[in-house]
């Protein structure tokens, strides 16, 4: 039981030390910017409401969305909901890939998921190559 107070005092006072060079810096890293982001919400970082091109400045976006979409930074290389551009959605069962819907149940250039490709006459059945084959 000390043990795990002594974890949450060090974590708590790691906290703090960072929290203070975040607030004294004047352009605090990439990593310091992720790190708070995630404590305070994904969403107040990568909304782009006001400025569409804050999603292509990585240093106030550190996640790949390059596409604002909705007020929010997406990557629609890989976003189910945005797939290819803003609003495409996969269906039931399908996986955005490369900004492609595929169904990576049978698809034999995706088997599983994005980019397992069958080899010669191997088949895609419930996302695995050549099953029951």
């Amino acid at each position: 039981m000390h043990r795990q107070h002594g974890i949450l005092l060090l974590i708590f006072v790691l906290l703090m030390g960072i929290n203070s060079h975040a607030r004294d810096s004047v352009a605090p890293s990439t990593h310091m910017n992720f790190f708070w982001s995630a404590l305070r919400g994904r969403q107040q970082v990568l909304s782009c409401a006001d400025n569409p091109s804050v999603c292509l400045d990585r240093e106030k976006n550190p996640w790949n969305g390059n596409t604002c979409c909705s007020g929010l930074c997406k990557d629609i290389m890989s976003d189910a909901n945005n797939c290819g551009g803003c609003g495409n959605a996969c269906g039931y069962g399908l996986v955005c890939c490369y900004g492609k819907r595929v169904d990576t149940q049978n698809d034999p250039q995706n088997c599983g998921s994005c980019f397992q490709v069958c080899h010669g006459q191997e088949k895609c059945s419930f996302a695995m190559r050549d099953y029951g084959g």
